[in-house]
């Protein structure tokens, strides 16, 4: 979901929450800040968890030029 968010494939303004860091020191060109937040309800939600995770991705995976491609990407991954 995060990738059809990110490439505006899903009718979601997202954009007040996914806000890029600016800055490329390691994994992807596309890093989120995570929100900081002290309620544990929203620590768990779907951005928070959503973003660490996209982060997390290879260069390779988040840049690719389909859901297909991403999704083939994300399975070679995590063989």
């Amino acid at each position: 979901m995060m990738y059809r968010i990110v490439n505006n494939m899903v009718d979601i303004n997202a954009r007040s929450v996914l806000i890029p860091t600016g800055l490329h020191t390691r994994g992807n060109a596309n890093h989120f800040i995570v929100p900081f937040t002290t309620v544990n309800a929203y620590q768990f939600s779907f951005f928070q968890t959503g973003i660490r995770l996209w982060n997390g991705l290879q260069e390779q995976v988040v840049t690719s030029p389909s859901i297909d491609a991403f999704k083939t990407r994300m399975g070679e991954l995590y063989k």
